[in-house]
């Protein structure tokens, strides 16, 4: 079967240019592989061998595949990949339940408000799109996704949580759907003591890491409160901001209200080698985010599966997630206390941390493995489609 396979890859830093440069060698045992780029030139060399055309070609060369697989998620990265699936449908492979930012960036803030409004009232009715116009910023993009019409022109959808299959089934109930787990290899075994050697940290510092995009809906201001509480009883306590952070959200300014320029480390974006080192070098781990925009989080699947113990928010597709495997802490007003509360609670309990993080890697092995990932991706593009 001839696979036209569409997705960012590196150099693009993207969690799912990760996800696809790891799926695509287990993909290559059932799929006559093509890859679509947007405008670059792979930098992992695993990928040399496969062909390669640019998306903007793909309308010439659409009729050569058996099927192309699109993979969208909600963020500039995927404008033109949007694009191309609306024009030329085919799978897409939903990474985020809202696409509304995204089709935001690829209208009203880019000087094209007509098609924004237009595609508001075609899914919401005139109502939404009225109000929009009278102040946009007066809408919550979570509560309105903007991905139904493509989901609506899809030849088939894939997703990977419940969460996410019960919006498609409701929002385009006569398109082919499949859940599939997310795939991640397994996590090497790092000792402790060597990350933080690697990284520059004691052995007796009490490390919590937060990974993933610097956001506020992921929760960075409430964590960093209740950090700052945290830290003044444990001085030997330090979080890290591991990821990119947002352009428009002020850390530096929370940190200094906050008291807290020496106890927080922002890392940035870091190579997958030194993501794993901070991964092994931490105590316990965050994961939080609402609103959510419906996604599976593979940086959080990399956690669980390196054994750490990890906080979630209870929201869309980490309610899935069982109890016996991580936190779940409410977005509501106990939100800062509970995690206060948690965070004093595994301080003083090694054993705890050791048996949440064992039972988390475990659920990662039995249900989130790359030979799992492509299974579902075989049966769902060779026999259900």
């Amino acid at each position: 079967m001839k696979l036209a396979y569409a997705s960012p890859l590196r150099p693009q830093a993207s969690g799912v240019s990760d996800y696809s440069e790891e799926l695509l060698p287990q993909l290559a045992r059932a799929f006559d592989l093509t890859l679509v780029t947007d405008n670059l030139t792979p930098t992992n060399p695993a990928l040399a061998a496969f062909p390669k055309i640019d998306v903007r070609a793909l309308d010439a060369r659409a009729n050569s595949f058996d099927a192309i697989v699109y993979h969208i998620g909600n963020a500039p990265l995927y404008a033109n990949f949007y694009t191309a699936a609306r024009q030329i449908p085919g799978v897409v492979v939903l990474h985020d339940v809202t696409l509304h930012h995204l089709r935001a960036w690829q209208t009203i803030e880019r000087g094209n408000a007509a098609a924004y409004f237009d595609a508001l009232r075609a899914a919401y009715g005139e109502t939404v799109a009225a109000q929009a116009k009278q102040n946009p910023a007066s809408l919550n993009r979570f509560d309105y996704p903007l991905s139904e019409e493509l989901l609506q022109r899809a030849r088939g959808v894939m997703v990977h949580s419940a969460y996410a299959a019960n919006f498609v089934r409701r929002v385009a109930p006569n398109v082919p759907l499949a859940q599939a787990p997310m795939g991640i290899p397994p996590s090497a075994i790092i000792p402790q003591t060597q990350a933080r050697a690697r990284l520059g940290f004691a052995d007796d510092t009490f490390i919590v890491a937060a990974f993933g995009e610097v956001h506020p809906h992921k929760r960075i201001a409430v964590a960093l409160t209740a950090f700052a509480e945290f830290v003044a009883r444990h001085a030997n306590a330090r979080l890290l901001l591991i990821g990119a952070e947002s352009p428009n959200y002020d850390v530096a300014t929370i940190l200094r209200a906050l008291q807290l320029e020496n106890f927080v480390q922002r890392v940035g974006f870091v190579a997958m080698e030194t993501y794993q080192d901070y991964i092994a070098a931490s105590d316990v781990c965050l994961n939080l985010r609402y609103p959510s925009a419906g996604e599976t989080s593979a940086s959080l699947l990399r956690l669980l599966g390196a054994g750490k113990p990890t906080f979630v928010t209870r929201t869309a597709a980490y309610a899935e997630l069982p109890a016996d495997v991580c936190v779940k802490i409410e977005p509501d007003a106990h939100e800062k206390q509970l995690l206060l509360e948690y965070l004093d609670y595994f301080f003083d309990r090694p054993a705890a941390r050791q048996a949440l993080g064992a039972n988390a890697r475990a659920y990662v092995q039995q249900n989130h493995t790359l030979d799992q990932a492509a299974k579902a991706y075989e049966r769902f593009l060779i026999y259900d489609l």
